[in-house]
């Protein structure tokens, strides 16, 4: 009984450890952030009256 909960507990961790590749994999942009500044835009400033 004990071997058959260590070999569930196994699997459950294994497949969790594969989900989270998955999904990290999934969420990779592949290069569509930049951290470069668009200097053509203009920030607009309100005036306060």
């Amino acid at each position: 009984m004990k071997t058959k909960k260590n070999l569930v507990l196994a699997i459950a961790i294994f497949g969790g450890m594969l989900f989270t590749v998955q999904a990290a994999n999934i969420i990779d942009l592949d290069g569509q952030t930049t951290t470069q500044i668009d200097k053509k835009q203009k920030i607009k400033i309100p005036r306060g009256n």
